[in-house]
């Protein structure tokens, strides 16, 4: 009878174990089913973009504006030739000759959706005040400047309301570039989209629903000359370019880490075409007041920061890399206007007592009044500065003090400068770099 018992509690005993095993095996598989799950998650969530966080701007949402597909990332743009020596890539306009009044250089600004320097240029095809003109105006074609592959699109629809698109091309391997604010495309690019599987997001801001559609993967073949859609859109009486050639030496940053790599490949689309052509182009660059842009580089810049100094790129609050411009700060020269710097303010200031806009001033070589921005270090004293608005509009005294190369202070003084000494005092909003 013992042993009866004795084999009964050891088989019992391996029964326990076995199914010890069993269990420890199905955990295993279990967790390395959720861990897979969440690989794969996390995949489709980096190649979206990411949850969709931004309002409606321009053209397409923030978020498309600022993203640049690396090169590569399409398998097949690496197979295209490379690019020949030198920049005459382009050999027509992307719009008519009468179609279109004039082109703002690089470095704009326009807070909020634009506090920094604009790393595209813009062709005013319609005004910019009332693009709807081009309802009883007519929409004017956008032409392909040389012969090139189209290989992302994006539309960006107000639901029920205004639909924008955006397109990027490359002539050759070295060259991307993309146009924005394209009213509509072409019946032939559309074919190519209506085939191809659209990345949506849709959201609410502003009381408005809106619906961002991304098209990638794309290999569309257009010729120079080709009409591949129209140029400006009900949102924008601008068609924007933007120009990257990763031939060239990129974007000095005072903070690199601040940036992704590809924003800092940033090119003139006009600088594409032979030199008589460009100097065409050169002439028309103009903005408020017909300011022309006299000071190299002609068409503008972004690279804009000076370490060490107050002038350049400010962020407020920023964990990790920029993605939207509104709430940070630029200390810069204006891109037309180049005898004039500007404080191009975010929306942050308010609580300092600084509106978002854009504020004027002449730069001074010496004290402590409109001082020169790349003049301005972290020594302790406190600078003031009387500023105003374009055509007559608001005007502003901003006190300024950095009180390290890697922070800076501006606050709202409520009287003229004079001769100062001036105190930052509390109410202050504070930048990093």
């Amino acid at each position: 009878m013992r042993e009866k018992m004795k084999k009964t509690l050891e088989d019992a005993k391996k029964i326990i174990v076995t199914y010890k095993y069993i269990f420890i095996l199905y955990t295993v598989i279990f967790l390395a089913i959720i861990a897979v799950s969440i690989m794969f998650i996390d995949k489709r969530f980096e190649k979206s973009g990411g949850a969709n966080n931004s309002g409606p701007a321009i053209g397409q949402t923030e978020n498309t504006q600022k993203t640049k597909l690396p090169q590569g990332t399409n398998e097949w743009l690496t197979t295209l030739s490379s690019c020949p020596s030198g920049k005459e890539l382009f050999t027509t306009f992307p719009v008519k000759e009468g179609d279109y009044t004039a082109i703002i250089p690089l470095g704009n600004t326009n807070p909020t959706g634009h506090v920094f320097p604009t790393d595209h240029i813009y062709v005013e095809v319609f005004d910019p005040q009332n693009p709807a003109l081009m309802k009883t105006a007519g929409r004017k074609a956008l032409i392909s400047p040389a012969d090139m592959w189209i290989f992302g699109i994006q539309k960006s629809e107000q639901v029920g309301g205004i639909t924008d698109w955006g397109m990027d091309f490359s002539p050759c391997r070295d060259i991307k570039g993309k146009f924005g604010h394209v009213g509509t495309i072409s019946a032939k690019l559309q074919t190519e989209v209506d085939k191809a599987e659209g990345k949506c997001d849709e959201y609410v801001t502003g009381g408005n629903t809106y619906r961002s559609c991304r098209y990638e993967e794309l290999k569309i073949r257009v010729k120079a000359g080709e009409v591949i859609g129209t140029s400006g859109s009900e949102r924008s009486g601008m068609l924007d370019i933007w120009m990257s050639d990763y031939r060239e030496t990129p974007i000095k940053r005072a903070n690199e880490s601040r940036w992704d790599s590809q924003l800092n490949y940033v090119s003139c689309f006009l600088d594409y075409y032979k030199p008589s052509l460009t100097e065409k182009y050169y002439d028309l660059l103009r903005g408020p007041n017909n300011g022309k842009r006299a000071k190299e580089p002609r068409c503008g810049t972004t690279e804009v920061d000076i370490a060490g100094t107050a002038q350049g790129v400010w962020f407020y609050n920023l964990q990790g890399q920029v993605r939207q411009e509104d709430p940070h700060l630029a200390l810069v020269f204006d891109n037309l206007e180049t005898d004039k710097q500007i404080f191009s303010v975010g929306t942050s200031a308010k609580g300092a007592g600084i509106p978002s806009g854009t504020f004027y001033f002449a730069p001074q070589g010496m004290g402590r009044v409109n001082r020169d921005f790349s003049q301005v270090t972290a020594d302790g004293s406190v600078y003031c500065y009387n500023s105003g608005q374009r055509n007559g509009g608001t005007t502003k005294s901003i006190l300024l003090t950095m009180p390290s190369a890697e922070k800076l202070r501006i606050k709202s003084f409520a009287y003229s400068c004079g001769a100062g000494p001036w105190t930052v005092g509390d109410g202050f909003v504070e930048y990093d770099r």
